[in-house]
């Protein structure tokens, strides 16, 4: 059993058919019997993508509800959430100084080491944004990347 930390451009290849969604739904399916973390900020991007999507007209409203009703029970019953406390911004502002990333990048990482602290067990930081990788590689995490398992 491995952990993972999956950020949001990883865990939606999970619910959205694309480069990687096969390798991931491997690793998080239940007979796989690997902890995948997510950031609760997470629940929030996933939303913001899905009505991207929508609004793109890739997807219906029907299936933005069901795709989202699903991810959202999976928050509650399968996936380990870090919470936006403190620590966890204050990680951030400090990785924000270190590394090239984006504000809710900084956040995703900040909530990975956050959680890496507290549970001392390696974690695998998997993401499909090449920055955000390598600045989750500089803070010790091993990483991975959906979009090389096609």
């Amino acid at each position: 059993m491995t952990v993972y930390f999956f950020d949001t451009s990883a865990i939606s290849k999970r619910y959205v058919v694309e480069i990687g969604s096969q390798w991931v739904k491997r690793l998080i399916h239940q007979r796989a019997k690997h902890t995948i973390i997510i950031s609760q900020l997470t629940t929030v991007e996933f939303v913001s993508v899905m009505a991207r999507r929508e609004r793109k007209g890739r997807l219906s409203a029907a299936d933005r509800v069901r795709t989202q009703n699903l991810f959202l029970r999976h928050v509650d019953n399968r996936y380990l959430g870090v919470e936006l406390e403190k620590e966890v911004l204050r990680r951030a502002r400090l990785l924000l100084v270190n590394h090239p990333l984006r504000s809710l990048d900084a956040i995703q990482l900040a909530s990975a080491l956050n959680i890496a602290h507290l549970i001392g067990t390696p974690i695998t930081f998997v993401s499909a944004d090449q920055r955000l990788l390598n600045a989750a590689s500089a803070e010790g995490f091993a990483t991975d990347e959906p979009n090389a398992h096609p």
